[in-house]
């Protein structure tokens, strides 16, 4: 009996000795969360304007050498030719047979290249999407005039006048006007037969006492659509995404946004860039290209209209080329762009906008952490 007690006793003293021992040992120390699916909302990108469009592939600057932007923010080409000019004194001086007599003034044919100039630099083709001409008098008299002949733009439109009053004191008399909606470009205008029918007496009718002006002229104003195809690529950045990817050993990620376009172009979308962050030898931090993934973009971004956006899904698949997704930095989006088809209004508003709304990742098949 003594000796059973010596043996329990031995047992207990050994089951109570303090003792090293891992308690993680055998246990996994991953954990999968969200197996079916996540999606973390990460921004929104833009209002991106057109402007904005053309300056990251430095058109921006060049193409506003060429047009510019009118009162209402519509990328125009504009031209004012004077067709005839003469001041009042030199007219009186012709009429000296008969001073106080009507006079008509006979204008020499005119003909002018308003829309000549409207293609773009480097191969980018505009076509007008909106032409307006006038043709105008300017009579300084305190008493009216008249003014006949004929106006012809190109082989679109003419139309003959006879006699149309122009008031007295007007700096920009209208006496024809045309508007060409989705026609060729305007690329002629002439005037025939135009005569001057001047009041009698029109040097005491002049408040500068001969030395104002009596003339014509015309006006050309185009607003501009693209007419071709965008001759390259243009890249949209979308930066400070910051998307720890690389530490839940995420696999593929899905990135949708929806895409709101009141641009009047449709753009496709070429390819994108994963951006990645790395560290140099001596600590300066570089965002890079990331080859060890693969994108399956989406396809078309349907084109708008001012005060009308378009909106449309994008989906971008990124895959991992081995092991898992990095984390992501950034993306580039590279956009080609297309002329419009069909009807509508195809004209370039530097206010027209596209942006990138509800801009998402969603992962599927869960995310790995690490245990603590």
């Amino acid at each position: 009996m003594k000796q059973l007690l010596i043996l329990i006793t031995l047992l207990l003293m050994w089951c109570c000795a303090p003792m090293d021992y891992d308690i993680s040992k055998g246990i996994d120390k991953e954990m999968t969360l969200f197996t079916d699916e996540v999606s973390i909302p990460i921004a929104d990108v833009g209002p991106l304007s057109p402007k904005q469009l053309l300056g990251e592939v430095d058109l921006g600057s060049a193409l506003g050498g060429l047009f510019k932007e009118d009162e209402d923010g519509y990328l125009v080409v504009e031209k004012e030719e004077t067709i005839y000019s003469n001041p009042v004194l030199l007219l009186y001086y012709a009429s000296l047979a008969n001073p106080l007599q009507p006079l008509d003034v006979n204008i020499d044919n005119f003909t002018g290249y308003p829309g000549a100039s409207v293609e773009g630099p480097a191969g980018i083709g505009f076509t007008p999407a909106l032409q307006e001409f006038s043709l105008y008098a300017v009579n300084p008299l305190t008493e009216g005039m008249t003014v006949s002949g004929k106006v012809s733009l190109s082989t679109l439109s003419s139309e003959v006048f006879d006699n149309v009053p122009v008031a007295a004191g007007s700096q920009s008399f209208e006496l024809f006007r045309k508007e060409l909606v989705g026609q060729s470009i305007l690329d002629v205008c002439s005037t025939e037969n135009m005569v001057l029918h001047l009041p009698s007496s029109f040097l005491e009718k002049d408040p500068l006492s001969g030395l104002s002006s009596i003339f014509l002229g015309y006006r050309y104003k185009a607003q501009l659509a693209l007419g071709t195809d965008f001759p390259e690529s243009i890249p949209i950045p979308i930066n400070d995404l910051d998307l720890p990817l690389g530490q839940y050993k995420v696999k593929e990620v899905l990135l949708s946004t929806d895409v709101s376009n009141e641009i009047p172009v449709t753009l496709v979308l070429d390819s994108v860039a994963v951006l990645v962050k790395e560290t140099d030898a001596e600590g300066n931090v570089k965002t890079l290209v990331c080859d060890d993934v693969s994108v399956t973009p989406g396809l078309t971004i349907a084109s708008g209209c001012s005060g009308a956006p378009v909106v449309s899904p994008l989906a971008i698949t990124i895959k991992a080329g081995e092991g898992t997704i990095p984390d992501i930095a950034g993306l580039q989006l590279n956009l080609s762009v297309k002329a419009p088809t069909g009807s509508g209004d195809n004209r370039l508003n530097m206010n027209q906008s596209i942006s990138f709304n509800n801009l998402r990742a969603t992962v599927s098949g869960g995310i790995t952490i690490q245990g603590l």
